[in-house]
């Protein structure tokens, strides 16, 4: 049986004042889509806790569908190099594979490395809900794009150079 535990905490975050809740679900699926960003972690002394780190990742990823979801996978016990079952590249393939942040840490020598995980998973969720938050904005089509050009006298001589300058659209 998997017990879980519900932690809330107000913090103040980068000068923000942040509502925060963790959900330790301890392998628990049933509240995947409840959460903003997901804390994945394993023993690197116990390959097969690597192995559930896996399936959760890949239960997250396929619950949120194409949209990103703000993730770690975070290797506790580092300090255990003698026990280390599950090596340094694993868990680094992993997070390419399912886009999310790696870690290793060691929780018993000291937090400096979990709080360093945890500061950046939380910039990035909060990045993650300001974009979601912003209005969609629609692209104008080719045409469209031409005939606007064409109204304040650019006409085609401009689209050779507008093809030349970079543009990021967010």
């Amino acid at each position: 049986m998997f017990s879980e535990f519900l932690y809330k905490q107000s913090i103040n975050f980068d000068n923000v004042i942040t509502e925060v809740e963790i959900l330790d679900t301890s392998q628990c699926e049933d509240h995947i889509k409840w959460a903003d960003a997901y804390v994945v972690v394993y023993s690197v002394c116990d390959r097969s806790t690597f192995e559930v780190a896996r399936k959760l990742l890949e239960t997250v990823s396929l619950s949120k569908g194409a949209r990103r979801v703000p993730a770690i996978l975070l290797g506790n016990k580092r300090d255990l190099e003698r026990g280390r079952q599950v090596a340094v590249d694993d868990g680094h393939e992993t997070s390419l594979q399912f886009r999310c942040q790696f870690y290793e840490v060691s929780a018993a020598e000291n937090y400096v490395g979990v709080s360093l995980a945890f500061q950046s998973l939380m910039r990035e969720a909060r990045a993650a809900q300001q974009l979601r938050t912003l209005p969609v904005r629609r692209k104008t089509g080719p045409a469209l794009s031409k005939m606007i050009g064409m109204v304040f006298g650019r006409g085609d001589k401009g689209a050779s150079d507008r093809k030349k300058r970079p543009s990021l659209s967010i």
